[in-house]
């Protein structure tokens, strides 16, 4: 049995639309990796005077066995962030797998 997907929200209100995209994010994630232990996806804003302004940083770190993987991206956008860090994830997933036949 895999872990759930757990998600952060730092200096930014949550956002149902966001929530939903992160944790397709994270169920998209694990099912690249069936083993996978754990899903944990940061969101955080800026933290300044203007709420919901960029940038923005996305943090994905996974526990598979043998391996961490840890992905960011920051953009200027809420949504960007998330998907470029979702492929970061992705392409280090892919490439675990190779290396471990």
């Amino acid at each position: 049995m895999t872990a759930p997907v757990t998600l952060t929200f730092r200096h930014l209100p949550r956002s149902g639309a966001l929530e939903s995209s992160a944790r397709d994010i994270g169920q998209r994630l694990k099912a690249l990796h069936h083993r996978m232990t754990a899903c944990h996806i940061v969101l955080e804003g800026n933290g300044g005077v203007l709420e919901g302004h960029g940038p923005y940083q996305v943090k994905i770190h996974l526990s598979v066995p043998g391996a961490q993987i840890h992905a960011e991206s920051v953009h200027a956008e809420a949504g960007n962030p998330l998907h470029s860090a979702y492929e970061n994830a992705k392409r280090q997933l892919a490439k675990l797998k190779r290396l471990q036949g």
